[in-house]
């Protein structure tokens, strides 16, 4: 087996980032006092066989789920692997989302499925077809793979949405995969996951990008417990356990996610209303807004491209954007407005500039 390489998490790795980077898509890190941990109390060694239990039962708590179905993964990127691993055979039909976050469709392409696609349309808000998903779906179906808030656009899934989808799955007794990582910036009651609306949904979810924590690898998976035993065999197999130490700092901060969200929200609500400002009066680019979250997804009216854009704006303007090509959409670029707002200007400022020279 060959593992082909992620073109974009290349370039996000090994590319180094402008002075003006718009092409984060994940909040600043908290101090140690705003997440309240104190290191001297968290232990190298320690029992946590498929996961430390507090960060399981708070995972499952936040969840409405059994912490038995509660799998402990590296980010959520390494969900939709597991997910992948542990539901399909060679052959088998898997349907990805478009635009999409490039792992969600090369995953399980690499691991021997056939991948066709669920368009999310621009012209509809990237809301999902049902009836041409329905058309879609095929006996040979395996697995359907969703994000909410979507990646790149920013666009909601209402809960009823995801059901509608379950269901249609259902009749082929497919499973429906949802990475919800960025549904974490919403607040209660949208921030529901959608594990446990139908018996076919997977949900992911993480620390990452709402909360500032990458460095904990923090990701979980809520599954159906049907599942939860073949979930186990593909961690066993790909790597055994999680960092204990990670897990406990982790698990001390699940009670103050809330009050890190209100923080976070306080700089994002301006810097959205900085972006919606600047697109409104930019006659050369449309934007279905997102509904929260620091990632939209503009398109480029006209002649151009959002990689030609992204190139001009690295090499003239020390910006960074996020080329659209990366998400199948060369016309588009993904824009990431979580930086401080100077540098949210600046960048704006030379989105607008460089528009006129491509």
């Amino acid at each position: 087996m060959k593992f082909p390489p992620f073109e974009y998490m290349e370039w996000a790795k090994l590319v180094p980032p402008a002075a003006n980077n718009l092409s984060r898509s994940g909040v600043g890190v908290p101090s140690w006092e705003e997440l309240g941990v104190d290191l001297r109390e968290i232990a190298l060694y320690g029992d946590h066989p498929y996961g430390y239990r507090p960060l399981l039962e708070a995972i499952a708590a936040r969840a409405g789920a059994d912490p038995g179905n509660v799998i402990i993964v590296s980010g959520a990127s390494q969900a939709i692997f597991l997910a992948a691993a542990a539901l399909l055979e060679p052959g088998d039909h898997v349907l990805v989302e478009r635009p999409a976050y490039e792992p969600l469709w090369s995953v399980p392409k690499v691991l021997g499925a056939e991948v066709g696609r669920i368009e999310r349309r621009f012209e509809d808000g990237y809301a999902i077809d049902l009836g041409r998903l329905a058309a879609s779906i095929t006996p040979r179906t395996k697995l359907l793979v969703l994000t909410n808030l979507h990646n790149p656009s920013g666009a909601f899934l209402k809960r009823g949405d995801v059901e509608a989808v379950a269901a249609l799955a259902a009749r082929s007794g497919a499973y429906v995969f949802v990475d919800e990582v960025y549904l974490e910036f919403l607040s209660a009651p949208k921030n529901r996951s959608a594990y446990g609306a139908a018996g076919n949904i997977i949900s992911a979810g993480s620390l990452t990008k709402a909360y500032g924590l990458a460095g904990l690898r923090c990701g979980w998976i809520l599954t159906p417990p049907a599942l939860a035993p073949f979930f186990r065999h593909v961690v066993d197999h790909v790597f055994v356990e999680h960092v204990f130490m990670a897990e406990q700092i982790a698990a001390r901060v699940f009670p103050r996610l809330d009050a890190l969200r209100e923080r976070q929200q306080a700089g994002i609500a301006p810097n959205h209303a900085r972006v919606a400002a600047f697109m409104a009066g930019e006659a050369r680019l449309e934007w279905v807004e997102p509904e929260n979250g620091i990632i939209a997804f503009p398109r480029i009216k006209g002649p151009g491209s959002g990689d030609e854009l992204a190139r001009r704006l690295r090499e003239d303007y020390a910006t960074s954007v996020v080329p659209g090509s990366f998400f199948e959409e060369p016309r588009h670029f993904r824009l990431g407005f979580g930086a401080a707002p100077e540098i949210l200007d600046r960048g704006l400022a030379a989105i607008g500039r460089a528009l006129g020279e491509i």
